[in-house]
């Protein structure tokens, strides 16, 4: 091989991209930056109460009635974080 040039990774697109040089002239860098947020859009939204989420960030798991896999963790709307369920337990992962 001598040459890769990728078009696509998960949600990001080639399309969607900018040129270094276009970034660093443009009086408006915001409109570039994404969000931890929605890097993860791809995972399920699970949401808890104050109780629950002050045990979650300190690594208690918790008994939730969802699927194995990975999950947006949010309390009162705000991303917080990712976390794991299996067998009916979720325990945080990344936290942002």
């Amino acid at each position: 091989m001598k040459e890769l040039n990728r078009t696509k990774v998960d949600n990001f697109i080639i399309e969607k991209s900018v040129k270094l040089l276009e970034l660093e002239t443009s009086d408006n860098k915001d409109k570039y930056i994404i969000q931890v947020e929605d890097i993860c859009d791809n995972f399920d939204k699970v949401e808890f109460d104050e109780r629950n989420l002050k045990l979650f960030l300190n690594g208690v798991k918790l008994t939730i009635k969802l699927k194995d896999g990975i999950y947006r963790v949010y309390n009162n709307q705000k991303f917080v974080g990712l976390g794991i369920v299996k067998n009916e337990l979720i325990k945080r992962d990344v936290i942002i």
